[in-house]
């Protein structure tokens, strides 16, 4: 590390300076992951702006962050958000500044669900991203074709498409 010093006055006193080693290991810019499991599958795919991985915490500040989960579900899973936080050891995300989840069913959907996609926008976001579980307790909105309600809390297996909303407000329109 480099420290420099400029002074205005000739009479400035150099002092001793306590420097502390930064937590920081790396910061990159324009990133681009794959996370994969022990047997090679791939779990997620991740891209943002940039990071910054703290070495002692073991995490990982991405801003922007887009990431596109894989698995065996019947959908395509989305996440987009204005900053995550990953715990590199338990691959728990906590998304803030606003997020949208969009869950897209694959062309060979034979589970009967739904071909129209899926859009949830919220504050912030909590997710395992080996489970595909997330959990938010802020306000959010659910979007789905025509469909569209607002929700005070919500968790989902984003595997199954199982979701949970608690204190729902719908508003009704009449047809057009």
């Amino acid at each position: 590390m480099v420290a420099a010093y400029f002074y205005a006055q000739n009479d400035a006193r150099l002092t001793q300076i306590s420097l502390k080693p930064s937590d920081i290991d790396y910061q990159a810019t324009q990133v681009k992951a794959l996370q994969t499991s022990d047997k090679g599958a791939i779990g997620y795919q991740l891209t943002a702006d940039k990071v910054t991985h703290y070495q002692n915490a073991n995490t990982a500040i991405l801003t922007n962050p887009r990431i596109t989960l894989n698995s065996e579900a019947a959908s395509d899973i989305n996440l987009v958000a204005a900053q995550a936080q990953i715990d590199q050891t338990t691959q728990m995300a906590k998304l803030t500044g606003g997020f949208v989840l969009t869950s897209t069913p694959q062309a060979n959907n034979s589970q009967g669900i739904s071909k129209l996609p899926i859009e949830i926008r919220g504050q912030d976001l909590v997710g395992d991203l080996v489970k595909k579980h997330v959990q938010s307790q802020q306000p959010l909105v659910f979007t789905q074709g025509n469909n569209r309600f607002e929700s005070k809390s919500f968790v989902g297996n984003l595997i199954d498409g199982d979701y949970g909303f608690e204190q729902v407000s719908v508003v009704l329109q009449p047809a057009p």
